[in-house]
Order: C-alpha cells, then structure tokens, then sequence
C-alpha cells in the first residue's frame, strides 16, 4: 500500500494526446459495480491497448450497455447553435485544402508508460510505448513495432502490422511482414506478405467519401480465405470466409439518426469454428450470434429529453439457447438538474427473473459536475441499493474526478471510493486512476491502480 501511495504522489502531470472515446478508468467503474465482469473487462483493455476504438465501443455497448461513439457527436446530439452556411463550410475546406501544410522534418513524438497494480501494490501488467514522427514517416515501437509512411493515400508498412494498417472492419492477428497501398483514381490496389510466407492481394473502390467497396485474398499456410467489406452512409457490413468451412463470418455495424430519432445495430455471426487470422474477443468467438440494437427517441424542445431502449441477444456455439438482455432508460431536465431512470432484465429467458433498477440526479455548472445514484437488483427479494455519490472538474489543462460508492446503502458495511487525477502540461505528463475498499471484515486498502507517464517531444 505504501509503494502506490508514494508512487501516486509523484504522479502530478497528464496528457492528452489522441483520446479513446473512453478510458480504462470507465472500464474499471463498469467492472467494480458489477456491470461487466473481469473477462469482458479484459476484452476492452485489450481493444483500447491496440488502438481499435471502434472494437473497444462495439464491446462497451454490448457488454455494459452504455453508448459510445468514436465518432464525433452527431448534429442530433450536439447542443443547438448557429450553422455555418454550405458556402462558408466550403470555403473554408477549400482553403484547408490549399494550404496543407508540408509536415515538418524535424522528429517529434513521445514516450509513454502505462502500469496497472493489484491490490497488492503488485505491478500486474505494463506497456511501453515510443511513436516518433518525421516528415512523412511513422516510427512505433513497444507494444508494436511498425514504420510507416503515408502521403496523399499512399500507405506503406513493415514491421508489425495490425488491424489498423490493413483498414479491417474484422479485428486480425498481428503479424510481421510488409504491406503496400497505392490508390489509381477512385480504385485502391494493396498487397501484404509476412515472415511466415502468408500473404493477401486488396482491391478496393471509393466513388467518393461516404461510400467504399473492398476485396481481400487472404493465402495462409494451410487456409485461403476471402474477405469483403462494404461501407455506405448507414455504415458497415463485412465478411470473412475461409474456404471449406460451411459458414462465413459477418460483421455488421449499421446506424442512422434523424432530428428525434436515431437507432444502432451492432452484430457478429459465425459457425462453430472460426477462421484463421482473426483476433476475436473471447465473448465473440464463443457466440455465434452476438449481437446489439438500440433505438434512442430525443427531444430538444422537452428539457432534451431521451428515451433509450437497449437490447442484447447471445447465442453460445455449444448450445441451442439463446441469452437476451434489455434494458430502458429515461433522462431528462437541463443541465443545471438532469434526472435519469432505467431498468433493466438482466435474463429474458427466465421471464425477467432478476431486474435491474438505477435512478440518478446529475448537475453541471461550469467545469463542475455532481451526480448521485441509487442502484438496486430485485429477485425474490429486493437486495439494499447501491448508492453512489461523484464529483468531477474538467478543464483544457485539467481534470479530476471523484466517485464515492456504498454497495449495501450501509456505510458501515462496505465502502469503495475511485479517485482519477489528469493535467495536461507539457512536455510531460501523467493520469491516474487508484480505489480503495473497504468492507465489515477489512479496513481500507487499495483495491486497483492505473498510471499513465508520458513525456512528448
């Protein structure tokens, strides 16, 4: 305990470099209350290390069904404010366009460390991480260690190449070899080849901006496989099948949001064996249907208010049945007093058996915001609800966050209290996230920790 207590002390700065759409401090708050458990936690570290921030979402929705979106924020959930004119948006593109800048020759980049300790004040896992950018070129090296270089769509890798670098809607395994992309008009030609002679031809047509079609031939070893990808303005549909195999694998990932209403469908199919070259979550690759819908209703005028349904369904390869959970939330009230109410059926095959039930209260003012929430589940009884009590403060250099939670409403039976700390300076910096628990049988001591050092250059 005193080792993460002194090692917090020294961590007084932060970054703020790309930011996922969420960051493992949320993870862990998911999996402490009960939320998601420690494998679907596991799961969406593993996307967030890697970069995959469309994975990591996919598996936020579903798992603990809360929206993500690692887009920016659709003009159906933004705040209302003037709309720049179409001649003034194109203008300004137009001007962006011609002065694009020549990037500079001079390296640049930074250094990161990030570390995870126990309750112990073990240090559970860790990863080092260099990126270094000049002129047209990329240097990773750590968790990957790949060189790329791009310049006007023109892509090429050696290294370690990732799902990133092959522009795969299906997650896949890393491998170590060379990959090239070089686009002729509105089609795109791309070849890799690795150290274990595996290699893939890719052909991929964009007649513009929102729309794109794309054919890959993977040649393993001992498997071919073939995979298609087709992308339009209600979003993604891919597949991936590996020849002899009775079933191909699909991913679908489609979306649409009117000035009310907007609804999301997030779903993977496959047979009972999957194919070589993917990297799926555990939790995928034991479903063959895993999927995701959800249908938000919004009204500005009314307080903005929205009304969400959610619903999940999971299929396990060895058995016929299916797990469906659903769950409805309300929120309303300005930002000075915002109420929210949502229940939840953590089982539909056992008639709704055990539900879930969370009413909140939430005000922001300024850079502050306070919340409170009560959470309990009912079975054949109803257990004591979980109350939880935060405060946050964000700023263009700061942030803080502090979350105090009674998992049996009695204080004097357990207590859980998650500080997160982040300031952003440079060149170095730092963000930390620590619990402690307490519980009738043991004192406080510290639960988990996540540090982030990073110095930029």
């Amino acid at each position: 305990m005193l080792r993460i207590l002194l090692f917090f002390a020294l961590s007084t700065f932060a970054i703020a470099f790309a930011q996922p759409p969420f960051d493992e401090a949320q993870v862990f708050e998911w999996w402490d209350d009960g939320i998601i458990t420690a494998e679907e936690a596991d799961e969406i570290f593993s996307r967030l290390e890697e970069e995959n921030y469309d994975e990591a979402c996919l598996l936020a929705e579903v798992y603990a069904q809360e929206p993500c979106s690692n887009t920016p924020d659709s003009e159906t959930l933004r705040p209302k404010a003037k709309r720049k004119t179409a001649k003034a948006v194109s203008s300004k593109s137009a001007q962006t366009t011609k002065a694009k800048p020549v990037p500079s020759i001079v390296p640049h980049g930074r250094i990161s460390r990030k570390m995870q300790y126990d309750s112990d004040g073990h240090l559970k896992k860790h990863r080092e991480e260099l990126q270094v950018q000049f002129y047209y070129f990329k240097l990773r090296l750590g968790s990957q260690e790949l060189l790329s270089y791009h310049r006007d769509n023109v892509e090429a890798h050696f290294g370690q190449i990732s799902t990133l670098e092959f522009h795969s809607h299906i997650p896949l395994d890393t491998s170590w070899g060379v990959a090239l992309l070089y686009p002729i008009g509105k089609l795109r030609f791309g070849a890799f080849l690795d150290t274990s002679k595996a290699f893939h031809t890719h052909i991929g047509f964009r007649p513009n901006r929102e729309n794109e079609i794309s054919a890959t031939f993977w040649k393993f070893t001992d498997a071919s496989a073939i995979a298609l990808q087709a992308r339009t303005t209600l979003g993604q549909i891919s597949t991936w099948y590996q020849f002899g195999q009775d079933q191909p694998l699909v991913k679908i990932q489609l979306q649409s949001g009117k000035k009310w209403l907007s609804w999301k469908t997030t779903a993977y199919l496959h047979g009972d064996s999957i194919p070589q070259g993917l990297n799926l979550s555990k939790g995928i690759a034991e479903n063959k249907l895993w999927a995701s819908q959800t249908v938000n209703v919004q009204y500005h005028e009314a307080w903005n208010t929205l009304l969400s349904i959610k619903a999940r369904v999971l299929s396990l390869i060895a058995s016929d049945s299916v797990s469906a959970r659903f769950k409805l939330s309300l929120e309303s009230g300005p930002e000075l007093l915002r109420s929210g109410l949502s229940v939840t059926c953590i089982e539909a095959s056992d008639n709704c058996h055990e539900t879930e039930w969370k009413g909140s209260i939430e005000s922001a003012w300024e850079q502050f915001l306070f919340k409170a929430s009560a959470r309990f589940r009912h079975e054949n009884r109803t257990r004591p609800p979980q109350l939880e009590f935060g405060a946050s403060y964000r700023s263009s250099l700061a942030a803080a966050k502090l979350a105090v939670t009674f998992p049996q409403a009695n204080p004097a039976k357990a207590i859980s209290v998650q500080n997160e700390v982040q300031i952003d300076t440079a060149p170095l910096g730092c963000s930390f996230v620590f619990a402690f628990k307490k519980t009738k049988t043991k004192p406080f001591r510290p639960n988990f920790a996540h540090v982030q050092l990073s110095f930029k250059f």
